[in-house]
């Protein structure tokens, strides 16, 4: 009974709110999911982002950022497409204007992010060669680039650096064409050896035979010098193979094929499919405002952010933007979560940031491109540069 009365205590045994309180103070809280940014981004299949990618998917948001902004009344590839009736009109004076002006910013940013992946590759500042880089390009509304009514950022994080001309298969690897090339050299080399040696004997016997023809009473100094040339007419031993065996080198590392330039198209398609998404996505938020505003007709600069040593024919380095512009980016790096927001700096009114992010799969962060201000070479120096065009918005049809 006494042993029931036992159990019966321990089974009866209420635990102290203490230890309660200690059991709960001690678990982990789940971790928080990362706050929303107010600027959207997308991730494209790839591990850098090539030039020819970033200049298509900046000129596609080019085209977004007109209609959006309610700088043309239709998508910039629908007008293309329509066929114009009078062509005389002031109208389509403008359209036209505009749809050329488009085009040539088309081809210049083609040729633009190659001579920038160019200059990051020539990048001085950091130790040994840079495999990427981070490209910043505003679309900015306004009669000035200095007096802007909106301005639109987009980032292109982990851009590829790469010489422009230079081969991707001068990697030490060899090809199959020099492979095959090598094997003829051998062979050719085994051909020769083989012919000359067989040359070598003929010399050696037809010698042998006139000695034997002209001396036959020598005795045994012919018997001596016979058993000396016939030593001297032996074939050389081969010499060693020059080609090592398989087992004793690693077999070569694969050489990966470049996309095909069908592969590419759709890749390109692709990322400017999910470019629109993501803009649609953004519009529908904030009570369907998004990047979407109502705003009067004006004209359109492109900036660009880039290195002193960047040459290009069409930008023209500005000096004087760099202080607003410079605001700019931190405004949006810290509304996009690449940077804490500092709340002892005072925002001006009326300067709210609109953009878009454009990533990779291999995520390149800020402190990796930044450099105190004494390891910079002045060529290397980031400054903001304008496009020597412009487009000029209508809202006439």
């Amino acid at each position: 009974m006494r042993v029931l009365a036992l159990s019966d205590s321990k089974l009866e045994r209420h635990v102290p709110p203490e230890e309660i309180e200690e059991t709960c103070t001690n678990r982990r809280p789940a971790p928080m999911p990362p706050p929303p940014t107010k600027i959207p981004s997308i991730t494209i299949d790839a591990d850098l982002v090539t030039d020819s990618m970033a200049a298509r998917l900046c000129i596609s948001l080019v085209g977004h950022v007109l209609f959006l902004k309610s700088q043309v009344p239709f998508p910039v590839i629908q007008m293309a497409r329509m066929l114009g009736g009078d062509t005389t009109s002031r109208a389509a004076k403008k359209r036209h204007e505009l749809l050329n002006s488009f085009d040539t910013l088309a081809s210049h940013l083609n040729t633009t992010f190659t001579a920038l992946s160019t200059a990051f590759a020539h990048h001085c500042g950091t130790k040994g060669a840079r495999s990427s880089g981070r490209a910043y390009l505003a679309v900015v509304l306004g009669p000035t680039p200095g007096s802007a009514k909106c301005r639109v950022m987009v980032g292109v994080n982990a851009l590829e650096a790469k010489v422009w001309g230079k081969r991707d298969d001068c990697s030490g690897v060899p090809s199959e064409r020099e492979g095959e090339d090598a094997e003829d050299d051998q062979k050719n080399d085994s051909e020769n050896e083989s012919d000359s040696d067989i040359g070598n004997n003929g010399e050696d016997d037809s010698n042998e035979s006139g000695d034997s023809d002209s001396s036959d009473s020598s005795g045994d100094e012919e018997a001596a010098s016979e058993t000396e040339s016939d030593e001297s007419s032996q074939a050389p031993s081969p010499p060693p193979s020059r080609t090592p065996s398989p087992s004793s080198s690693p077999p070569p590392p694969p050489h990966l094929l470049p996309p095909t330039y069908a592969q590419e198209l759709e890749a390109l398609r692709t990322a400017e499919r999910l470019l629109s998404r993501t803009l649609a996505s953004a519009c529908g938020e904030n009570d369907g405002q998004g990047m979407a505003s109502e705003m009067a007709p004006t004209q359109t600069h492109i900036v660009l952010r880039a290195p002193r040593k960047f040459m290009h024919p069409a930008w023209v380095p500005r000096q004087a933007l760099s202080g607003a512009f410079d605001a700019l980016l931190d405004q949006f790096l810290e509304e996009s979560g690449e940077r804490p927001t500092r709340d002892d700096i005072k925002r001006k009114k009326g300067g709210k940031v609109e953009g878009v992010w454009i990533r990779s799969r291999q995520r390149l962060t800020e402190d990796s491109e930044i450099i105190s201000s004494e390891e910079i070479p002045e060529e290397d120096e980031m400054i903001w540069w304008t496009w020597d065009g412009r487009l000029v918005g209508f809202a006439d049809w």
